[in-house]
């Protein structure tokens, strides 16, 4: 009797982690995009005003980010200074070697086009790059935030749900 109840709540624990686990991603995805514009601003600044080569701006537009997106930026920056990688490739480069990342494909894509135009541009078409892709994730940064919220609360009842559903199967 009692390993039953024992295992009933492993089964339902399990069921209610697997569903918080997927529901932390929903939330976690706005704000790494929200990170990402911050870094995207203060690379701008870096690029425009204080006129740092590129390695260098990379790591310094992470001040007060901490995680996977400035991970992403500082592997991006040793990358680029230590070898020979165009910022393309140091960009696509970065992006497999840095952990717990949770961006979807058209944060991606956004990312890979700006690391395309990087550096191969004068200072104020990097500027108006810089404002394109701040505008393109500011708009997926609002559609994340709607999926976040439609999407949080399913993926946690399902876990629990799903667990009790097993539950029930069982016994």
């Amino acid at each position: 009797m009692w390993l039953k109840i024992l295992g009933s709540l492993m089964v339902v624990t399990a069921g209610a982690c697997i569903g918080f686990s997927l529901a932390a991603r929903y939330v976690e995805r706005p704000r790494q995009i929200r990170q990402l514009i911050s870094c995207l601003s203060a690379l701008k600044s870096h690029i425009n005003y204080v006129a740092v080569p590129l390695p260098e701006a990379l790591s310094q537009c992470t001040g007060g980010i901490n995680g996977p997106v400035a991970n992403l930026f500082h592997t991006m920056s040793e990358l680029l200074a230590n070898g020979w990688l165009t910022p393309q490739a140091a960009m696509s480069q970065a992006m497999k070697e840095t952990d717990r990342l949770v961006l979807s494909k058209p944060e991606q894509e956004v990312l890979a086009v700006f690391s395309a135009n990087l550096g191969g541009m004068n200072r104020e078409e990097q500027h108006k790059s810089l404002d394109l892709v701040h505008e393109q994730l500011s708009r997926i940064q609002y559609e994340a935030e709607k999926l976040c919220d439609q999407n949080v609360k399913m993926y946690r009842y399902l876990g629990v749900c799903g667990g009790l559903a097993v539950v029930i199967v069982l016994v």
